[in-house]
Parts: C-alpha cells; sequence; structure tokens
C-alpha cells in the first residue's frame, strides 16, 4: 500500500526502533533524531574535530572561545572574512575521520547495513547573520563557486540529483549548533511528487512552491530525509550563526539521474585493502562514462556548457505542474478578487505582486526579493507576511521591511477594491520595484 507522505517530521525516540527506516525516507518521509550523534557517541567527536579546525585556522583563543560559549555565537570572534578560511579548515577534519563516523552512524541508525555508500567528504555549513555576511557576499560567492551553495551561502530550492547527486540518497543533516528558525533547513514536502522546472540545478524562476518545513534543533539533533526532497537554506536573519555537518549516504549502489559529480566511496572497500580505490564501485556504471563524455565535450565546446531548462518529475508523478506564476492582471492594473484567494500571492505586473490576507485584508509590494532576485508571486502567506520562496524570507506587508536590517525594503503601493476586482493605481509608476542585491 502507498504511504502518504506526511507535511510534519516524525520524531523519532530510539535508534532501531522504525521499521524499514531507510525504506520510508526514501519515500518521502522526515525523521528527526533529538540527541541523535550523543546516542550513538558521535557528537563529541564532531564537536572535538570542528574545534581543531577552528584552532589551526584562526587560533586557539577563539577554539577555546568557541567551546566555551558555543558556536552560535563563533560571529562574535570570527571576521566575516575569515568564514572561508575557517570553513575549509573544518573540512579537512572532517574529510578525515568520515570513514569512521559514517560506519559508526550507519551501523546504529540502519542495523545491519554494511555494503553502503558515503559522500567522501562531509560537507561542512557556517551560516553567519546575514547582516554581517551581506558585505561579504563576493567573497562568499567564490567559496560557493568552488564548493558548491550552501555551505556559508543560503541554497537555493533543489532536489541534490538536479546537481549531480545519486537520486537513492539519504541526507544527514546534523546540528553541531543549535539552529532557530529562520536561519535552519527548509523542506518543501508538499512537492515532494511535484514535477517541477529547475534549472542550472535550481527550482526555475517562478515555479510555484508550498510552505516548506523548517526546524528548531539542538545540538546533536539531526535530521533524516531523501535527498531528492525540494530542500533548501532559510536566510540567516537571525543573531545567531548556524553550524551543521551534513553528508549523504545510499544503502545501495548509488543512481546518478542528472550527472555524476560528487565522489562516493563504497564502505566495505574503505575498510579493506582496496581502500584507495574505494570510489571505483560507484563509478563502474554506465552513468559515469556518460558523464565523463558531456563534460569533456562541453570542453572541447561541442554543445552547450550552461544548464538547460528541464522538468522533473520528483519520486512520483502529479502534484503541482511545471510552469510560471499565474499572470492574471490586467492592462488598468487591476485583478479579480477570484483569482486572489485568501492566503495566496499573485503577480499584477512583472515587478508587483498583490498578497490575500484576509477576505478584505490585501497588500501590494515589489514582486522580487531584495536579496536574490526571488519571486514572491511563486510563494506564500505565512503568518500574515509575503514570504519568498527562495530562503524563505519574509516581509512585513505595510512597511516591506524584512527581519534582516541589511535588505532593502519592498517598495509598497495602495490598492483599492472596486467591485469584484483589485485596482492597484500605481502599478504603471512602480519603475525599479524589481531591484535586488542579488546576493
Amino acid at each position: 500500500m502507498m504511504r502518504t507522505v506526511p507535511f510534519e517530521p516524525i520524531e523519532m525516540q530510539e535508534l532501531g526502533a522504525v521499521d524499514d527506516l531507510a525504506t520510508r525516507i526514501l519515500a518521502g518521509e522526515v525523521f528527526i533524531m533529538r540527541g541523535g550523534l550523543q546516542k550513538v557517541g558521535l557528537f563529541d567527536e564532531l564537536v572535538e574535530a570542528s574545534l581543531v579546525g577552528i584552532r589551526k585556522s584562526v587560533g586557539d583563543e577563539t577554539a577555546e572561545r568557541v567551546s566555551k560559549a558555543g558556536f552560535e555565537r563563533i560571529h562574535e570572534w570570527v571576521d566575516a572574512a575569515d568564514v572561508p578560511k575557517m570553513t575549509d579548515a573544518v573540512y579537512g577534519e572532517m574529510a578525515a575521520r568520515v570513514q569512521t563516523m559514517m560506519d559508526k552512524f550507519v551501523r546504529q541508525v540502519f542495523p545491519g547495513t554494511l555494503n553502503y555508500y558515503y559522500e567522501r567528504s562531509p560537507n561542512v555549513r557556517f551560516h553567519i547573520p546575514y547582516a554581517l555576511a551581506a558585505s561579504h557576499r563576493k567573497s562568499f560567492g567564490e567559496f560557493a563557486g568552488s564548493h558548491g551553495d550552501g555551505k556559508i551561502t543560503a541554497h537555493g530550492p533543489h532536489r541534490d540529483s538536479w546537481v549531480d547527486c545519486p537520486a537513492n540518497v539519504v541526507n544527514l543533516w546534523i546540528a553541531i549548533g543549535p539552529v532557530k528558525r529562520g536561519n535552519g533547513l527548509t523542506i518543501y514536502a508538499r512537492d515532494y511528487k511535484s514535477k517541477l522546472a529547475f534549472k542550472n540545478g535550481y527550482v526555475a524562476d517562478s515555479q510555484p512552491l508550498h510552505e516548506p518545513m523548517t526546524f528548531a534543533l539542538e545540538p546533536g539533533d539531526a535530521i533524516l530525509f531523501h535527498s531528492d526532497q525540494v530542500h533548501g537554506s532559510e536566510l540567516n536573519v537571525t543573531d545567531s550563526t548556524r553550524y551543521v555537518v551534513s553528508n549523504r549516504i545510499t544503502l545501495d549502489k548509488p543512481k546518478f539521474l542528472y550527472g555524476h559529480h560528487h565522489h562516493y566511496v563504497n564502505a566495505n572497500w574503505a575498510r579493506g585493502p582496496m581502500g584507495s580505490l574505494a570510489e571505483w564501485p560507484a563509478k563502474m556504471q554506465m552513468s559515469w562514462f556518460f558523464d565523463r563524455f558531456r563534460r569533456v565535450g562541453r570542453k572541447l565546446g561541442l554543445w552547450n556548457a550552461s544548464g538547460s531548462e528541464q522538468a522533473s518529475s520528483g519520486n512520483e508523478a502529479g502534484g503541482v505542474p511545471a510552469s510560471e506564476v499565474s499572470e492574471a492582471y490586467s492592462d488598468d492594473g487591476s485583478i479579480a478578487l477570484a483569482d486572489l484567494p485568501v492566503h495566496s500571492i499573485r503577480a499584477v505586473s512583472k515587478s508587483v505582486c498583490v498578497a490575500r490576507f484576509a477576505e478584505n485584508e490585501f497588500a501590494a509590494l515589489s514582486r522580487r526579493c531584495p536579496h536574490a532576485g526571488g519571486d514572491l508571486a511563486a510563494g506564500w502567506v505565512a503568518d500574515g507576511r509575503p514570504v519568498c520562496p527562495l530562503h524563505n524570507v519574509s516581509f512585513d506587508p505595510k512597511t516591506g521591511a524584512s527581519h534582516c536590517s541589511s535588505l532593502k525594503e519592498l517598495r509598497t503601493f495602495s490598492c483599492e477594491v472596486r467591485g469584484d476586482r483589485l485596482y492597484l493605481d500605481t502599478v504603471k509608476d512602480a519603475g525599479n520595484a524589481g531591484e535586488t542585491e542579488l546576493a
């Protein structure tokens, strides 16, 4: 019988207590292991590896302060300009320990599993408050270019298979420091089965999404989810640093759909005399050879190197169709009330959108998020605020301000109901309402 994907995470109280855990994760269920890393005996090891990397990169004094006061305050002692260097150093420490860490984790969380695959290097994710990171957009962007988004910059909504990862991955997302809502992970569980348009590894511009799960975690908590869930990062609008380490595992041979870039190690080979060749079992399949051929062709200029827009059906067909947001407005700057349900956002021009919070409560704002240009008309309303779908940033409908002081305010416009339509008299004067920082 098909299991319905829940829209809330499942609290996993004991190790080994969930039957068919891997099957359920790969069918779309999301699990939280409270204190999971302490239970498997890994938390102290991850903390120590982190402190070693911090000590090597930014000094003993900083490492001592972090050890005493917590990772969430690291931005108070590490200059934002040094975050890439620090992250690289911690990467090195995690990669050196990954085999023993993954063996310990898999043995207890997925009992009886021996011949699995894991990503060669865990992902180290320091997200300092965006108010501090904003002035370092260029250097942080360069780091993202070489290491991938989501490490020290916010990650747009994506499925991991779109960015050259296997489709059969269990994603392990571990809080080393506390994670608050407003600086954590987003999982768009309602879009798990949806057919979505994507381009260059991310949800395409103006692709509608549903409101995601977000999480509050304590140090040592871990989230387990299928990495073909659409997921991403919240822009850190809090006053705390979010520090997380994640890794991906497959419990059988990795299945690559779109590309074959990330390195997966066969655990059995890694433990024995074939350790130096442990990546080859994942590579010895036709998808790897096709990917090498494609990459060589791009280098030789035989075809376009930039990713073209595609559509992905997710784990199953159905759900929200791959399409741009509805352009239901008219030339006179109005929209039919019937096209604007309560708790929805709709475009009324190329640069302006309207949100409906209640039967007779509306707001009109500039359509593009000032952080990275996300289309609010593809977003949702939460707690009486319109929300950008890219990084879960919400805005005051009256002032256009977000919770982050470094972001520009959205422009706001007057609107009024006349009969069965909502009219925006100032749409023609919207001008630069779509300006963004493009961070």
